[in-house]
């Protein structure tokens, strides 16, 4: 485990605490245990949970990277339409991680290996199709190059539709309602200077 690292290094930490944690059977006690001890000796990556008036229904979270404890910046929006395959919700998310804008949807489904095709519409604007990439887990698509431009023109609309057909199901449409986009973003806006 990744945390037995920073926990054995601390001399604050007891040896029988960890052989504790260790000695535990259930996999979810034994991790709880050892998140307990991280938490109570400050070793735990710390994300917090910002305000959100204004925000519409967007959550925004601001965390630290714990290799180079620089802020990463994190704006989500459930889909107010739409399911995964399992009926699991889709997730429209913007994030902002060592000076990069990335935006994002989670459909909750796989999605093929490499790319798929991706159309979404902002506002009353014409719906765009593109080729997004798929995240490693193979559930998510990445807006292709700069999403600057998109996220922009989203701050002064009040719905995003994105449409998907996963690698070979019924395509899923999922409808966003983006009003408080700007006041989401702002933090984002601020640290990828945009």
């Amino acid at each position: 485990m990744l945390l037995l690292a920073p926990l054995v290094a601390s001399a604050a930490i007891e040896d029988k605490q960890v052989a504790l944690c260790a000695s535990m059977s259930g996999s979810v006690e034994r991790l709880a245990c050892y998140d307990e001890i991280a938490s109570t000796n400050n070793l735990a990556p710390k994300t917090v949970a910002t305000t959100s008036a204004g925000k519409g229904q967007w959550s925004t979270s601001t965390s630290t990277d714990p290799l180079t404890d620089k802020s990463i910046y994190i704006a989500i929006l459930d889909a107010s339409s739409g399911r995964g395959r399992f009926g699991d919700g889709i997730d429209l998310v913007v994030r902002c991680s060592k000076g990069q804008t990335d935006f994002y949807i989670n459909w909750a489904s796989f999605l093929g290996t490499e790319s798929i095709s991706v159309t979404h519409r902002i506002g009353r604007a014409k719906a765009v199709k593109s080729s997004w990439v798929v995240s490693t887990d193979h559930k998510s698509s990445f807006f292709p190059g700069s999403p600057v431009a998109s996220l922009k023109a989203m701050i002064g609309a009040d719905t995003f539709v994105a449409n998907v057909t996963p690698y070979s199901e019924n395509p899923i449409t999922a409808t966003f309602d983006i009003s408080g986009a700007g006041e989401a973003m702002k933090e984002i806006r601020t640290a990828c200077k945009w």
